[in-house]
């Protein structure tokens, strides 16, 4: 992870934290129980390194994901990642998943108009889309109020609530 240059600190930490809060909250807008969090948010890790991938061209999201051609890096960015967005949480003081919810759904705001004004229509469709998949990918993760693996459903009513307005937010 390292910051692009056109970008402040504070900038870049609505930009660089968004992803992951997306993933938090989108795990935390379901009732999965211990293991379907489990789930959710290793679904949430996975979704990011396969955006590297799939967004290899975009400087943006490659910027914002770890390096793993580098272990010791990787650990190094995935900590420096985990500090802001734990930072980021504390000062705002949100405390359950509605809050979470309300917070991640203005960041995603904040993070579109600083990305429009710093970068290609092209980066930022990248970026809205790498978040809109791994909150798809998180939701379908999981079911949400099954019994011992029977009934329950993938992507809950407060999961596809939460996406919908994620997509609104992204897409407006």
């Amino acid at each position: 992870m390292g910051k692009l240059e056109n970008y402040t600190d504070a900038e870049w930490e609505v930009v660089c934290s968004t992803p992951q809060l997306v993933g938090v909250a989108m795990a935390g807008a379901g009732s999965s129980g211990l293991i379907g969090s489990t789930k959710e948010m290793f679904a949430s890790a996975r979704s990011l390194m396969s955006a590297g991938k799939e967004h290899s061209a975009n400087t943006l999201v490659q910027s914002i994901l770890p390096d793993t051609r580098d272990p010791k890096k990787a650990m190094a960015d995935a900590k420096a990642q985990r500090n802001i967005v734990m930072g980021r949480l504390k000062a705002s003081g949100v405390k359950s998943s509605k809050e979470l919810q309300t917070f991640i759904l203005q960041d995603c705001e904040k993070a579109v108009q600083i990305l429009e004004a710093k970068e290609s229509p092209e980066t930022v469709a990248g970026y809205k889309e790498m978040i809109l998949d791994m909150a798809e990918k998180v939701a379908n993760a999981a079911k949400e109020g099954d019994f011992l693996g029977f009934g329950g459903e993938r992507f809950s009513t407060g999961e596809q609530e939460l996406f919908a307005q994620l997509k609104n937010k992204l897409d407006s």
